[in-house]
């Protein structure tokens, strides 16, 4: 892209609010974090046992630009079980987080000038990465009284002659809402490239939701990851699955733009679906207590969220009674009271007036966290 197109750049303004919020931090504040999706369970031995032993056996080298053979054996085992559905490990590579599958993704399917949906509200980086690429973000908007779900109609009119793929993240960051399966499969009919952001896969309080992968869609990228679900959000592990034609291209992409992702994350990760299913029930249930919480909480002092969230540790939550522009009322909630949560522009121009608020860390922090959002809209409010 042209060095002046950077303007065009959004900052990322969730991670402004924390940068600052560190800084207050540092300064001997106390700050509550209910603004970054970062969970604070620690990460399981099974996971920490296995690197120690890869760097022992000294398994610290460059590995093959695919990842090793045994995790993605992993993975396609999971996939089997879970989605019933075989997946060879020549279509699956380890990528250096997500959103290096992300990249790789839309490099593989789109070309420069392309039109991209973006379905929003959407992670801000999205339309980001698109612009940084020379591709168009084409923004299609879901609304909380349609529970966030994709207007198949609608979107099959947005569809022009200059668009060719669409982003879907589901289940949602902002909204922790999963797209219902009639909307999956109408999508996969849509003849359009589709990248698969499904990082919140497993965190599902619904043991039904599907992946798109299920409806045999042949032009789809599958992205997911270990930072979410395993709480390995600092090892920077995700992994792609890539059409059959696609795989030589992004094999030659990986290599010349990350090589491989990070060997000692790669051996740890194996570990990880080596986890009892009742530790990950427990983890999920602690989840589903606290977003019952906060949306007990947010109705007793009077915001109004009209869905239920379905996975995950998101609200996204209307403050127009409150404020014109959520990106000042975040701001000044962390001057005032110490509270840090993310503005709603970061998800999109429809949300400027909503927060999400993150309910990833512990009971304590979110109850602390509401009552500094209720003491502010007592006091400022």
């Amino acid at each position: 892209m042209d060095l002046s197109s950077l303007e065009d750049i959004r900052p990322f303004y969730v991670m402004e609010i924390l940068e600052k919020a560190l800084k207050l931090q540092s300064l001997g504040r106390d700050i509550v974090h209910l603004e970054i999706g970062e969970p604070t369970e620690n990460v399981d031995n099974l996971i920490i046992n296995s690197a120690q032993n890869a760097l022992s056996k000294n398994l610290d080298k460059y590995t093959n630009s695919f990842g090793i053979e045994s995790l993605r054996e992993k993975i396609s085992q999971y996939y089997e079980k879970v989605h019933h559905t075989l997946i060879p490990t020549e279509r699956i590579m380890i990528t250096t987080g997500s959103s290096a599958g992300i990249i790789l993704a839309i490099l593989a399917s789109t070309s420069i000038n392309d039109e991209v949906i973006v379905v929003e509200p959407h992670y801000p980086c999205y339309p980001q990465i698109l612009k940084i690429l020379g591709r168009k973000p084409k923004i299609f908007p879901t609304f909380e009284e349609d529970n966030f779900q994709i207007n198949v109609d609608k979107l099959r009119a947005t569809i022009s002659q200059a668009t060719t793929s669409i982003i879907i993240n589901s289940p949602s960051n902002p909204t922790s809402v999963s797209q219902n399966q009639d909307v999956l499969e109408s999508v996969v009919r849509m003849n359009l490239k589709i990248i698969s952001d499904e990082i919140y896969h497993g965190l599902s309080f619904n043991p039904k939701i599907k992946s798109i992968i299920e409806f045999e869609s042949k032009n789809t990228f599958i992205v997911n990851g270990f930072s979410k679900l395993y709480a390995m959000t600092g090892w920077r592990l995700g992994y792609i699955v890539i059409p059959s034609d696609k795989v030589r291209s992004v094999q030659k992409l990986q290599q010349n733009m990350f090589i491989c992702a990070p060997t000692i994350s790669q051996y740890a990760a194996v570990s990880a679906y080596d986890i009892k299913s009742e530790v990950q029930k427990k983890i999920l249930k602690s989840y589903e207590q606290k977003r019952d919480f906060a949306l007990r909480f947010l109705d007793e002092i009077g915001i109004k969220v009209n869905y239920v969230p379905d996975a995950a540790f998101y609200i996204l939550c209307n403050f127009e009674d409150y404020c014109e522009s959520s990106l000042d009322l975040c701001k000044d909630l962390l001057d005032k009271v110490g509270l840090a949560i993310a503005p709603g522009i970061d998800f999109g121009e429809n949300y400027k007036k909503y927060v999400r608020i993150s309910y990833a860390g512990s009971m304590e922090e979110l109850q602390k966290g509401l009552m500094l959002l209720k003491e502010y809209i007592l006091k400022y409010k």
